[in-house]
């Protein structure tokens, strides 16, 4: 096949033909709505996630927006894969040159004087060489063409792409589902019926969020529903292609074939030179084992028979391929911050509960779960802000859970997973709050020793 058919084969929509269904789903995640915010912008856009979370169906879904809402004229959108062997089949296949026979055989334009505004789609941009040398060309020259791409992980996006894309490139995370996103695809496509919204928690009105957080609390309908589907959140985790299939042990295998190996023999190895892959698969297994304890990288690299560089290095290569989260423990000193040991959990709990082989989950299994499904949702929040999250443990073993420092604050943060809370479960945080108090947000009140525990998430 040649790259004209084959681009005739992949954009359906130049034939007038409407875009597959099965390739739409039913429910568009919220990060839809930030990529059409930025359709007019003239920034290249990226989005950067794991394999199998969505980033393909958010482009089907924004191209169906210009088609139907916009009314873009087809042939101004194209769509192609970085890993379509019709058009990269070895080295020497260029980006231009899949761009040039678009452009002339297709459009009949040139990118010097486009009648409008084209819009270019390309998935997986990482499979392509020198993928940001062109793009960096392309932009600079200002031709009316808005890039959206697609890249597996931070590691592909930016390995030898940070000089030559800074300020021409801008980010949408797509990571697994938070609680409150898997909550929204349940009632779409199991339950069938949408009557229960948790409201977003506002870090700067913290007060109002907790009063509208109150009224489902006490909402005992509900809180049961609620409940039930944490339940099975905590089980399997939140990548949207589960609800294609609910079987737990079906799930779980899908989860080890698909994210775990291909995420790590394919993606991690198609960037790096990694002389035993197979010790990432156990560093994950490793933590998977103690999710959200403390680690040393001096006796972690004792346990893999490694050299300290190299365990710190593989580390990295799974935080940038978002399968575990890794954060400091937080002091003003930045020699501290680097010498102490670090908190690490895996991103998806799903994936935990995969490696682990999980049907079930105890209590106390739950709790640690719950903290690192937090910490998720919080690396995201920092991940759009540039916000930075730490954990917090002193000499006398006194540890807080989370602190967000968005550079003009600190915002300590305790994860419980109790029923009630009463003031020896926040001991820890008011002695933070009482050694830090210049630099944290607002005021905190204590009531009656009566506190309530709730789970929230940001989008």
């Amino acid at each position: 096949m040649d790259i004209k058919q084959s681009l005739i084969a992949n954009n359906s929509w130049w034939n007038d033909e409407k875009i597959n269904p099965k390739f739409l789903l039913g429910r568009k995640r919220e990060e839809f709505s930030s990529i059409i915010e930025k359709l007019n912008e003239k920034r290249i856009l990226s989005i950067i996630g794991p394999r199998r979370v969505g980033k393909s169906t958010l482009i089907y879904q924004t191209i169906n927006y210009l088609l139907e809402d916009i009314k873009v004229e087809p042939k101004r959108i194209l769509f192609f894969s970085g890993d379509d062997p019709s058009l990269f089949f070895n080295d020497d296949d260029k980006l231009s040159d899949v761009l040039d026979i678009y452009f002339k055989e297709i459009l009949s334009e040139t990118m010097s004087n486009l009648s409008s505004k084209v819009y270019v789609f390309i998935d997986e941009i990482h499979f392509i060489k020198s993928w940001q040398n062109f793009l960096k060309t392309y932009f600079d020259k200002k031709y009316d063409i808005k890039f959206i791409v697609t890249g597996s992980s931070s590691v592909h996006l930016y390995k030898d792409a940070n000089e030559s894309l800074l300020g021409r490139i801008e980010n949408i995370y797509v990571l697994p589902l938070t609680f409150n996103q898997f909550l929204n695809f349940h009632q779409t496509y199991i339950s069938k019926k949408e009557d229960i919204i948790i409201p977003k928690f506002d870090l700067n009105n913290p007060q109002d969020s907790f009063k509208s957080l109150d009224e489902l609390y006490y909402n005992e309908n509900l809180k049961l529903k609620v409940q039930k589907i944490l339940k099975e959140y905590i089980l399997v985790g939140g990548y949207p292609e589960y609800f294609e299939n609910t079987d737990i042990a079906i799930w779980h295998k899908r989860l080890a074939d698909d994210i775990i190996i291909r995420g790590i023999y394919k993606d991690i190895l198609a960037i790096y030179n990694i002389k035993s892959p197979e010790i990432l698969e156990k560093i994950m297994y490793y933590i998977s084992s103690n999710n959200s304890q403390t680690f040393s990288y001096t006796d972690m690299s004792k346990i893999f028979a490694i050299d300290t560089t190299t365990l710190i290095a593989y580390i990295g290569y799974l935080k940038q391929a978002f399968l575990i989260n890794v954060i400091e423990n937080y002091s003003s000193n930045m020699g501290k911050i680097i010498r102490t040991n670090k908190k690490m959990s895996i991103v998806d709990n799903g994936i935990q509960n995969s490696f682990l082989k999980r049907v079930d989950i105890d209590d106390d299994t739950t709790g640690h779960i719950v903290e690192g499904m937090t910490v998720f949702d919080i690396r995201l929040l920092c991940e759009r802000e540039n916000y930075v999250q730490y954990y917090y443990r002193n000499t006398n073993q006194e540890e807080v859970d989370i602190i967000l420092n968005r550079k003009r604050d600190l915002i300590p943060v305790e994860v419980k997973y109790v029923n009630t809370i009463d003031l020896r479960d926040v001991k820890n945080i008011k002695k933070f709050i009482e050694t830090n108090n210049e630099r944290l947000i607002g005021k905190t009140n204590y009531r009656n020793n009566n506190y309530k525990g709730f789970i929230f998430a940001e989008k």
